[in-house]
């Protein structure tokens, strides 16, 4: 019971850390279960035989896939259990066939993935989706979760989806969307069917107001994703839904633009949006409730030029970090390690970042950055702390059982540039805090 106090303890703490994670180990968020292909020896495809050949695939009962190079599309529809779909650097999965002269689609209407109800398990990461570009025809989407449970979607650029860039709906549950950019870089083709002119809307979850998965309600949560140039709406549109947005960053160049539309649909719905900077937006929020029923109840938590809540929504009890949000937009948009396929991977499937995690003190009364790397430790872990902190520093370790490994004390002046030899340690997921007098951090590492 100890044991189990303490580890409790741990998450608790870790609640709502400061942090900058620009690669993260596990998701956090509603998608926080999803482990894909795990450990799976991974397999590279260069082309769409040999892509489509590895989703479909049911030879093991785990799979990771390595994307390499440009790989242009049909539209695919796929049963996916217990996959991880990895982008090596510069990787692109692709539909652009149209016929340009009156816009009639092929390619099944060039949409590029979309995932079946009974999918379970999925990790996608580090991957470019390019599509045509928007017009309403009751086209496609670059990525449609039409009933995945367990899906978490990273560092994943989305551009120029016809109907949509990113839609969840359908049976679709339990998804985390983290450090994703979802951008339009063609303009939008006037005169499609469905009677919107500027169809780039990026994001749907929730197809109708009686559209929801199993238990009533999407679970969804946006974590450090960008909305770039070119969006215009659905960022996102929801009904059904419990949606958590999370240091996310709004800053399109479309006059007009509209970030959040909810309506309630059959269940209700509630949004809580935290730590999330509107830059420059049109409209923050508009109610849909016309159109879907039931009652929507939105709250936005230290946001910068958000807009008024309606009802209370609580904060999730999951573990989660946060940045501060006046760092959002130094974080997000960051063309080397934000927001996108910005991630480092070896051809054997390791993700890294070439950019440091930076945590903030849980320190009311200064803004105290700490930097830490890597995030996969070998032998040793670096931390740096500002000259201008004084004190005492210490430094525990513990394992996810919530078990003291490692401890350390010393003054901060020698601690403002220092490795932590941690080699004695058994390969795992750690849990580090870090205490100065009396403000502390904690975050994860993979001891490999």
């Amino acid at each position: 019971m100890k044991k189990l106090i303490t580890f409790l303890s741990l998450v608790l703490f870790f609640n709502n850390v400061t942090a900058q994670n620009y690669c993260m180990t596990q998701p956090e968020g509603f998608g926080a279960a999803a482990t894909g292909g795990g450990n799976a020896t991974p397999v590279t495809v260069t082309n769409y035989t040999a892509f489509k050949n590895a989703l479909t695939s049911t030879t093991a009962a785990n799979s990771v896939i390595l994307v390499s190079g440009v790989i242009d599309c049909l539209y695919t529809t796929v049963l996916l259990n217990n996959k991880t779909i990895i982008g090596l650097p510069g990787a692109r999965l692709r539909n652009t066939q149209i016929t340009v002269g009156d816009f009639v689609t092929s390619a099944q209407n060039s949409g590029i993935l979309n995932i079946k109800p009974g999918s379970n398990n999925v990790i996608i990461r580090n991957l470019i989706f390019e599509g045509p570009g928007a017009y309403d025809v009751d086209g496609r989407d670059n990525l449609t979760a039409d009933g995945c449970t367990n899906l978490w979607v990273d560092h994943c650029e989305f551009q120029d989806g016809m109907d949509g860039n990113f839609d969840n709906k359908g049976l679709s549950d339990n998804i985390t969307i983290s450090w994703c950019k979802f951008t339009y870089l063609k303009p939008a083709i006037a005169g499609g069917s469905g009677g919107s002119n500027d169809h780039r809307f990026s994001d749907l979850i929730g197809s109708g107001a009686t559209d929801f998965p199993s238990d009533g309600h999407y679970s969804i949560t946006f974590q450090n994703c960008y909305w770039a140039n070119g969006c215009k709406e659905r960022m996102p549109r929801a009904r059904n839904g419990e949606i958590h947005i999370l240091n996310c960053y709004y800053n399109t160049n479309v006059t007009g633009s509209l970030a959040i539309g909810l309506g309630g649909g059959a269940n209700n719905l509630t949004c809580y949006v935290e730590n999330t900077n509107f830059a420059n937006i049109s409209s923050v929020y508009r109610n849909y409730n016309s159109t879907d029923g039931g009652t929507v109840a939105i709250q936005f938590s230290g946001c910068l030029n958000g807009t008024a809540n309606v009802g209370t929504v609580s904060a999730p009890t999951y573990p989660y970090t946060v940045i501060p949000v006046n760092d959002v937009a130094t974080y997000i948009p960051n063309i080397s390690c934000g927001a996108g396929a910005t991630l480092n991977v070896t051809s054997a499937g390791v993700l890294s970042t070439s950019c440091p995690n930076v945590m903030g003190l849980s320190d009311l009364n200064n803004d105290i950055k700490i930097t830490h790397y890597p995030t996969f430790v070998e032998n040793e872990m670096n931390i740096e702390i500002p000259a201008t902190i004084s004190g005492e520093a210490k430094i525990t370790v513990f394992s996810i059982s919530g078990i003291k490994v490692f401890s350390q004390i010393e003054s901060v002046s020698s601690f403002q540039k220092t490795k932590i030899n941690l080699s004695e340690l058994s390969s795992g997921i750690y849990l580090v805090n870090l205490q100065i007098n009396q403000s502390s951090t904690t975050w994860k590492i993979i001891k490999k």
